[in-house]
């Protein structure tokens, strides 16, 4: 076996409007004690200064920093994630982590999540589709760790099957690293994607493994214009605002549907039976409210990482759709 060292890591960096933050990110990939990497960026058409910054940076690392010219334009970000991963899929990236542009990664992350992927593929093959995932800080703006999270779980659940992420995604794709054969498996990921590491964290574990490592490998800024979620989320004014006002339960709900609706399709040549017939119940319960469903759901294992979530995701599923609302 190569030494780790020896391994070339591709990490894939997409940028919107990341002025503020990016250049301690770009800096924190520099400082990894793995070295042997290489930094894939595309920007999505900013309008502040995160092109110059990151070209700067470009032209002092020719050999280490690649970034992506095309005429695709503004595609959102799980696309923009999109066109990278197609882009390492088409290259020779061996094992491959996303990066976001507003965290700040701890100097052994790529060294510690490599190591861990290589012992992983020594007990399933290169050729088995595995995504390693971590745990991380909560941090403030400047970076300064939260300490009422200091106990914080990226996931309680260990062994992340379909019939989880069907429900809800504790996979965060800034602490990922994913071998040769998932993104081959990935393909391209759609538009209807409630995220590009939801989609990602699917078709790992509906053909694959997915691990977790209970090790903080990042700091997770939190800054309140974050895609994923916000250690604040749980307060009890936040879930007031989440669930009886903006109604973001049902809309998540909604979004988790047609996603499904979605993947059942593209991959539908190799799920298997129980699979197929698992999204199909958790379809149907969804359009036609039977409550028999549920307790079919459930059988399949359809649930979120606490009793309280997975009530409430049960409540909103019978709730989305319903055109009285």
């Amino acid at each position: 076996m190569l030494g780790q060292g020896a391994i070339k890591v591709t990490i894939l960096l997409a940028t919107y409007n990341g002025a503020k933050y990016v250049e301690e990110q770009l800096d924190s990939i520099l400082q990894q004690t793995h070295t042997n990497w290489e930094l894939i960026i595309r920007d999505d058409k900013s309008s502040d200064i995160t092109p110059r910054i990151v070209a700067s940076y470009q032209a002092r690392y020719p050999g280490k920093i690649l970034i992506v010219n095309d005429d695709l334009g503004n595609l959102g970000s799980t696309l923009n994630f999109n066109a990278l991963l197609q882009i390492a899929s088409k290259g020779n990236a061996k094992y491959v982590m996303l990066c976001d542009q507003d965290d700040f990664w701890l100097p052994d992350k790529v060294a510690y999540t490599l190591a861990s992927m290589r012992t992983l593929e020594d007990c399933y093959g290169e050729n088995f589709p595995l995504l390693i995932h971590t745990n991380f800080h909560y941090a403030s703006t400047d970076l300064k760790i939260i300490k009422a999270t200091k106990n914080f779980q990226a996931s309680k659940i260990t062994d992340l099957n379909l019939c989880h992420l069907l429900a809800q995604n504790p996979v965060y794709g800034c602490t990922t690293v994913l071998n040769r054969k998932l993104v081959e498996v990935i393909g391209d990921i759609p538009s209807v994607a409630e995220n590009h590491d939801y989609w990602i964290a699917m078709v790992a574990s509906a053909f694959g493994k997915i691990h977790y490592l209970d090790k903080k490998t990042i700091l997770y800024r939190q800054h309140g214009k974050n895609i994923s979620g916000n250690y604040n989320d749980n307060s009890l004014i936040n879930r007031f605002k989440r669930i009886i006002i903006q109604r973001k339960p049902i809309k998540d709900a909604e979004k988790k549907v047609l996603m499904a609706e979605v993947f059942r399709s593209k991959y539908q040549s190799s799920l298997t039976v129980e699979q197929t017939l698992m999204i199909d119940d958790f379809i149907d319960f969804s359009k036609n409210k039977h409550i028999s469903l549920v307790f079919k759901n459930l059988e399949h294992g359809v649930r979120r990482q606490t009793l309280m979530q997975t009530i409430l995701f049960y409540i909103s599923a019978y709730l989305a759709g319903n055109k009285s609302k």
